[in-house]
C-alpha cells in the first residue's frame, strides 16, 4: 500500500491539528518553559476538558501562571475564527451548544497532541533546571 491509498479525510483532520500544534509545543519548549509541570498539566488535560468542560477548563487555565499562559495561547490559535476580536472565553460562553461541543472536541483533540508532542520534546535535565532553581532557593 502506498500514501495515496489513504484517506486524505483522515489527514486533513487529525493530522493537520498535529500540525498547528507542533511548531508552537516547539515554541514553548525553545522558551525553557516546558516544565516537567506543564508536562503533568497536558497529560491529564484530555480528561480534564471531558470532566469538566471546556468554559472550566479555559477559566482554571486562565487563573494559572508560566507556561499555562502558552497552552492559552495555543487554544486561543486553533479554537477562535481568525478575525476574531473577543476572547476565548467569552467565545465559549457566548456559543450555542452545537459550536460549544464542537469547540469541545476539537479542544480535546488538540490537547491529545499537545500532550503527545509535550512528552516527547520534555528533556528532564535541562528543563528541570528552572524548578530546582526555585526549589533550592527555598
Amino acid at each position: 500500500m502506498t500514501d495515496k491509498s489513504i484517506d486524505n479525510g483522515i489527514k486533513l483532520g487529525t493530522i493537520k491539528r498535529g500540525e498547528k500544534v507542533l511548531p508552537l509545543i516547539e515554541k514553548i519548549k525553545a522558551k525553557g518553559n516546558l516544565t516537567q509541570e506543564l508536562v503533568g498539566f497536558l497529560k491529564g488535560l484530555p480528561p480534564m476538558i471531558k470532566q469538566n468542560g471546556l468554559g472550566q477548563t479555559i477559566a482554571f487555565i486562565m487563573c494559572k501562571k508560566g507556561g499555562y499562559k502558552e497552552i492559552l495561547d495555543i487554544y486561543n490559535k486553533v479554537l477562535l475564527p481568525e478575525n476574531y476580536n473577543g476572547t476565548l472565553i467569552n467565545k465559549i460562553l457566548d456559543s450555542e451548544i452545537d459550536e460549544y461541543l464542537y469547540m469541545q472536541n476539537e479542544a480535546i483533540e488538540y490537547a491529545g497532541w499537545m500532550k503527545k508532542f509535550a512528552v516527547a520534546f520534555f528533556e528532564p535535565d535541562k528543563n528541570n533546571n528552572k524548578e530546582n532553581e526555585h526549589t533550592s532557593a527555598e
